[in-house]
């Protein structure tokens, strides 16, 4: 898949980037979820992909899903900033089974894309108020060009 070859080309860069986060079991690595019927229509969520093989590049990082994708929305390709952001409004939340490893003080948000960053600053949010907890973000790519380029 191609979640681990990225992972394999950014990890020097995700590690260095952790690294810089505090003590490696204070870390715990998270990714932009998906709606369960897209991800049951692709097979896969590749930002979990990405994640996973990422906290595994990191020397065996803690993983796990913390949010997960409550609505359904519409494609953002062709919606601009603004129109992200209301699209993705509400659509998060935490997962009421999740429970944290001891010790962890900081969550690492895994996107494959940003583009305009409504979709990262939405679970960014989403995790922050629902954890307690500072959340960073880290992505493999950044969409370059127009506000509509990409998907977010």
């Amino acid at each position: 898949m191609l979640g681990r070859v990225m992972a394999e080309l950014a990890g020097p860069t995700f590690r260095d980037y952790v690294a810089g986060l505090g003590a490696p079991g204070s870390v715990l690595v998270t990714w932009v979820p998906a709606h369960r019927s897209v991800e049951r229509e692709r097979g896969y969520n590749q930002a979990a992909v990405l994640a996973r093989a990422l906290a595994n590049e990191a020397g065996g990082l803690p993983v796990a899903a913390i949010a997960r994708k409550v609505a359904s929305t519409r494609h953002q390709q062709r919606l601009d900033r603004a129109g992200r952001q209301a699209n993705l409004q509400g659509a998060f939340r935490i997962c009421d089974t999740f429970r944290f490893p001891v010790g962890i003080e900081t969550l690492v948000l895994v996107d494959d894309v940003y583009t305009t960053g409504a979709t990262s600053c939405e679970v960014s949010s989403v995790l922050a108020e629902g954890t307690g907890l500072p959340v960073r973000v880290f992505t493999f790519s950044r969409a370059s060009g127009g506000s509509l380029e990409g998907h977010d």
